[in-house]
Formats: C-alpha cells, sequence, structure tokens
C-alpha cells in the first residue's frame, strides 16, 4: 500500500468516529429543573353582611275617650277650624266621644265615622263634657298627629283678632248654652266665646243648675277662666233675675274657684267686656266643674 491510500483511510476512520459521537445519547446536565408549579387561584369568598332586624314599631299611646255631648248642632270638619271641609253634621244632645284638642282647646277631635280615619273635629265652645276633662286630652295635629315638643320648643300664644266681636244674640232670656249638672250626667263643661266693647257683642250669658250629692247639703262648683285680647271681662253670677253678691266671683286666670251654690236652681254666669273709650276685645274659655 503506498502512504496515500493509508491517509486517506485514517481521515475516514476519524470521520466515521466524530459522525458516531455525534450521534449517541446526550449526556445529562447537573443542572436541574424544578418545574414551576402554578399558584392556585382562590375563588373570593363572599362573607353574608348580617341581616337587619327591623326596629319593632314605636308604641302608639291609646287614648281612653272622654264622654261629651252637643249643646248645640254642630259642624263636623275635617281639621280645627272653619277653614277645613265639612264632614257632616251632628244633632243637639248627641253624644261625643272626645278624642284630642287642638293647642288652644278651641277645637276636639271626636270620632266620627265619616272622616278619615274615624275621626272629625268640632268647636269646643259647643261641647258639654259628661265625665273627666278636656285638660287630659293629648294635643293633636291638623291631621291627628300627636304634638310633640323638642328641647328648643318655645310656646306660642294666639294672638287674638283685635276686632268687634261676633254677634251671637244670647241674653238672659235666651243664653247660649244651659247645662244641667248630675250624677248619671253632665259634671263640667267648657265653653269658648268673645266679647268687645264698645262695638261688637258686649256680653254672653251662660245658664247652669247644680246638683248636690246629699239632699239638702250646697252644691260644690269649680270653675276656671283663661283670657286673651286687650280688654278686662267681668263676670257676674245672677240668680231669679238679679246679679248675686258674695258668691266668691271669678277673673281670667283663675284656676278651680271653688264656690258653693243652691242644688236644683238655675243660675246664670254674665261675661261682658268692662266698658273702655276705646275698642277692647277678649277672647276666654269657661270651665265649670260640679263636684259630687
Amino acid at each position: 500500500m503506498n502512504r496515500l491510500f493509508l491517509w486517506k483511510l485514517a481521515i475516514l476512520a476519524l470521520t466515521l468516529t466524530l459522525l458516531a459521537a455525534a450521534c449517541g445519547p446526550v449526556p445529562p446536565s447537573n443542572a436541574s429543573v424544578t418545574p414551576a408549579l402554578a399558584s392556585p387561584t382562590l375563588a373570593p369568598s363572599l362573607t353574608p353582611l348580617p341581616s337587619s332586624t327591623p326596629l319593632p314599631p314605636s308604641p302608639t299611646a291609646t287614648v281612653t275617650p272622654l264622654s261629651g255631648k252637643a249643646v248645640v248642632q254642630l259642624n263636623v270638619r275635617s281639621g280645627p277650624g272653619t277653614d277645613y271641609d265639612v264632614l257632616g253634621m251632628i244633632q243637639a244632645g248627641a253624644a261625643l266621644a272626645l278624642t284630642g284638642k287642638n293647642e288652644a282647646t278651641t277645637w276636639l277631635q271626636v270620632e266620627y265615622a265619616a272622616g278619615a280615619d274615624g275621626k272629625g273635629w268640632v268647636t269646643a265652645a259647643y261641647v258639654q263634657t259628661l265625665q273627666g276633662d278636656t285638660a287630659s286630652l293629648p294635643v293633636l295635629t291638623a291631621s291627628g298627629a300627636p304634638v310633640t315638643s323638642g328641647p328648643t320648643l318655645v310656646p306660642v300664644t294666639p294672638t287674638p283678632t283685635l276686632g268687634p266681636a261676633r254677634a251671637d244674640n244670647d241674653s238672659s232670656a235666651v243664653p247660649a248654652i244651659q247645662v244641667t249638672f248630675s250624677p248619671s250626667g253632665a259634671r263640667q263643661f267648657s265653653y269658648t266665646s268673645e266679647v268687645s266693647s264698645p262695638q261688637g257683642d258686649a256680653e254672653d250669658w251662660v245658664m247652669f243648675t247644680p246638683y248636690a250629692s246629699l239632699a239638702g247639703s250646697p252644691a260644690r262648683m269649680l270653675s276656671s277662666l283663661v283670657c286673651d285680647g286687650n280688654g278686662n271681662l267681668e263676670v257676674e253670677l245672677w240668680q231669679n233675675g238679679a246679679p248675686l253678691a258674695g258668691w266668691g266671683g271669678l277673673a281670667c286666670s283663675d284656676q278651680d274657684r271653688p264656690f258653693e251654690l243652691t242644688a236644683g236652681t238655675p243660675y246664670l254666669l254674665r261675661l261682658r267686656a268692662a266698658p273702655s273709650d276705646g275698642l277692647r276685645y277678649v277672647r276666654y274659655t269657661l270651665t265649670v266643674r260640679n263636684e259630687p
């Protein structure tokens, strides 16, 4: 063999050796691969809100109606004033269940089937209370809601209309109201009206007949008088057509002024505006109670 042939054979062997090495398995690497683990995605948890517990309803005051009676035929209105709608009429002598009053106690709320919530309003001037006192009635708004007072509430005194009082055509012969007290019937009445001088209606007349629980004993009476206006009110007690002396008298702002009268005898109260050069107006509420 010549040397060229041997050289070519050596190159061929080397080439085959390199090709065999290239096609062999790749030796393992010392670097370890840690597979990445996907972090679990947690579904958001919903924390239920605490269920609201409804508040108990505000307690409603239970009002026990007072017994009363219409002295004259009365208009029943939807609110405490003549500007409210007339719901109907109540005949003179009809029994009334009194459930409230306005702030001035000039109007009373009564049970009336044709009114809203079974209630209506009548003027207090012609209502005779048969049991209890209107002072115990709750003060209500025109809608019938209780009047609540806040810490800064300032009482407001109604300003009366300073003008001639309207004539009501009453007299000693035809009094504005006539009340006969009795143990089983009327024991108290309240009357509201107005007088003025020198113009307008100068005087009012109110008749009542007291009773006594024991025969032969005097009737025990209590009277109160509340007045507004720019005048003075004079009160006289009459019996048998003449003023009665020594009965004790009654003046504005008197509360439960006591006096004694003969049971079974009619009496008249004359309420008049004191004479004056200028116009003097008085609006008043008279309350008379017959004690047992």
